[in-house]
């Protein structure tokens, strides 16, 4: 007898079962095996790309090589901010994420990292062109904030007033890599203040490295509000929310999403995402293999 579901599957070209024996195969990784093959994957996309922008437009002089790179990397906004001398270092995410969260802890200051490096981790892994951490930085500590980017990264001190003034984001670029880091000031908004509170402390790499990173829980919820912030039009927020649900919902605080769900009006999506996550269909397919 077929079985009958709400399961939607991460691409539409592969099945349920292959989907789930997937999903398998990454829950018995290691959160470190998880970040490793993250920073892989990006370092090798970036990589790539770099390769690329050689081979096309291999009569051309340097300068013009990494400017395509750039487009490749970055949102075409921001080129002209980066100053890159020499060779292009190339990292992955999470060791780019590492040596801003090395820094900013020089720095004394606390920090998460969210966004699809965090959903990365928690679920499905995936390229990303910038890195989203939440930060609580105070006005006292901008000028300690300068020196000690620059001038490795473009960093703008109005940039940084604004956003501890507004309670919303800057920029940093990466003057080696090309990476983009999204740095949003923590507020005394009480979600906001709650995420920080969970954020959970992961070994990346076989040094034992470590980075905090939004829990579960809360990068779901974070992605939800995202998701409804583009209208229910991202169809890549919503994957990076089935893919947390479908490798994590075994050790998910299902009480604690559901009160903050509440609280922020996502409770429809939220149950929408619970139906085409559905757990039981992963037990339902093993019975009948």
């Amino acid at each position: 007898m077929a079985t009958t579901t709400s399961y939607k599957t991460q691409s539409y070209d592969t099945s349920i079962a292959a989907e789930i024996t997937l999903f398998d195969l990454w829950r018995s990784w290691t959160s470190t095996k998880r970040a490793t093959h993250l920073n892989h994957n990006t370092r090798n996309a970036r990589s790539t790309a770099w390769h690329i922008a050689k081979t096309t437009l291999a009569a051309q002089n340097k300068a013009q090589q990494i400017r395509y790179f750039l487009k490749k990397v970055l949102d075409s906004s921001w080129i002209d901010c980066v100053e890159i001398q020499g060779e292009i270092k190339m990292t992955g995410a999470i060791e780019e994420a590492l040596i801003v969260a090395e820094i900013l802890e020089s720095l004394g200051i606390s920090y998460l990292v969210g966004g699809s490096v965090a959903s990365g981790i928690w679920g499905e892994m995936r390229y990303t062109q910038d890195i989203d951490l939440v930060a609580d930085i105070k006005e006292s500590q901008i000028e300690l904030l300068l020196n000690a980017f620059s001038p490795r990264f473009y960093i703008s001190e109005v940039a940084i007033r604004e956003a501890i003034k507004l309670g919303n984001s800057f920029n940093l670029i990466d003057n080696q890599t090309g990476w983009k880091i999204d740095i949003f000031i923590l507020t005394q908004e009480p979600f906001k203040q709650s995420k920080f509170q969970r954020r959970q402390k992961v070994s990346v790499d076989e040094m034992g490295r470590l980075l905090n990173f939004s829990s579960p829980e809360d990068t779901i919820l974070q992605k939800l509000i995202w998701y409804r912030m583009t209208q229910k039009q991202s169809a890549q927020q919503w994957r990076d929310i089935l893919g947390i649900l479908k490798l994590q919902q075994s050790v998910l605080d299902f009480a604690y999403l559901q009160q903050w769900a509440n609280i922020l009006q996502l409770s429809v999506e939220l149950e929408q995402a619970f139906r085409e996550s559905d757990w039981t269909i992963s037990m339902r397919i093993r019975t009948q293999d």
